[in-house]
């Protein structure tokens, strides 16, 4: 199972693809997998089928966490508060600048949608793949998975926050214009705070307490099946959430959208990690915990935006569309930046060193490569 997760891995962004084109070429069961609801209520909607997936994706990142690296990290809370603070305040500064140059677009809905598509994915906590692409380019990988919680804890305060700048961005006529019975401001009041505590928050901190009841030992040995359970969430979250918007973006054909979209998110993508790595330097950080700001600043959990949206937005084409690239190029972007060590530092086949507190046996930090 090791070996077949571990291939897994190194083909998911090719998967990914693969999953857009089967969401686009046969969105049917996705579209009817992402309709499924409990009666359960989280905010204003329902507990969907995909919230269910993204709670069991984020309580195995929560079981992947040793909470013994959390405590060494504490010691320097300075470097970890930044790389929190600069995931959550970068959207509040990129999003008006954005909103503001697509005015001059001749579609104004069009527009509209990708502002709240962008923040959607910026206002999410710093994802856990930050640790998994920090590793391969020498992060300090506890400070990493400490910034990855420490956002995840703040996500039902800077997702209502991000969705509340939003509409204001695109403004109370515009906001309307997405949804005939949703706002984005009612999102921000009423769903968003709600559904990171329930879909992100919550399981993440159950899947820390399972693994400290458990022990290392036992936790350790049911990893493998973990990894291929997150593996599996993945590709279908990818599938469902793509559905639909894809369908109908091959249906009704927009090339300048779709441009846009693609340009759209790798320019604020690239942006985020050339943040990172600019505040790296700045605050005169040594490689490891520099490497491990330029992943935190520059990676957001995309599947959480994905599922945000789908709730509220399932049949918006230029709301998703900037997520569904995003969520792809942050992969491509993170794996340029994880450049490999200068030959003079270590052989081409020798293992990366371990980082301060991490455990010998536990080469993917976070569990799983979480998007």
């Amino acid at each position: 199972m090791t070996k077949v997760v571990n291939a897994v891995q190194r083909w998911l962004l090719g998967l990914m693809l693969l999953c857009y084109v089967m969401a686009g070429v046969m969105p049917a069961p996705g579209e009817w997998l992402r309709e499924l609801t409990l009666p359960i209520p989280v905010g204003a909607s329902t507990l969907t089928f995909s919230m269910v997936l993204l709670a069991v994706m984020l309580f195995n990142a929560g079981l992947g966490v040793r909470v013994a690296d959390l405590r060494g990290v504490m010691s320097r809370p300075v470097r970890l508060a930044l790389g929190i603070g600069a995931n959550a305040l970068l959207p509040l500064l990129v999003l008006p600048v954005i909103a503001l140059g697509l005015r001059v677009w001749p579609d104004p809905a069009e527009a509209e949608g990708l502002v709240v598509g962008l923040m959607l994915v910026l206002a999410m906590p710093i994802a856990g793949g930050a640790a998994s692409w920090g590793q391969n380019a020498g992060a300090n990988v506890p400070l990493v998975v400490a910034m990855v919680m420490g956002s995840t804890l703040l996500s039902p305060l800077t997702v209502p926050l991000g969705m509340g700048v939003a509409g204001e961005l695109v403004g109370p006529d515009g906001a309307g214009a997405l949804d005939d019975t949703t706002t984005v401001d009612a999102i921000a009041r009423t769903g968003a705070g709600a559904f990171a505590l329930v879909s992100v928050v919550l399981p993440c901190l159950v899947g820390i307490v399972v693994r400290v009841v458990l022990g290392e030992d036992r936790t350790a040995r049911g990893l493998p099946v973990v990894k291929c359970v997150n593996l599996v969430n993945i590709l279908l979250l990818c599938y469902i959430n793509a559905s639909g918007a894809l369908g109908q973006a091959l249906a009704h054909p927009d090339p300048d959208l779709l441009v846009l979209a693609l340009c759209l998110s790798g320019a604020v993508c690239c942006l985020a990690f050339c943040c990172g790595r600019w505040m790296s330097g700045w605050t005169h950080c040594d490689q490891p915990d520099g490497v491990s700001l330029t992943f935190a600043t520059g990676m957001n959990n995309s599947s959480a935006a994905a599922v945000l949206a789908t709730c509220w937005f399932p049949h918006r084409v230029a709301v998703l569309l900037p997520i569904l690239a995003y969520s792809l190029l942050q992969k491509i972007v993170a794996g340029a930046a994880a450049k490999p060590p200068r030959p003079g530092r270590r052989g081409s086949g020798e293992r990366p060193p371990l980082a301060a507190g991490e455990h010998p046996h536990r080469r993917d930090p976070m569990g799983v490569e979480q998007t």
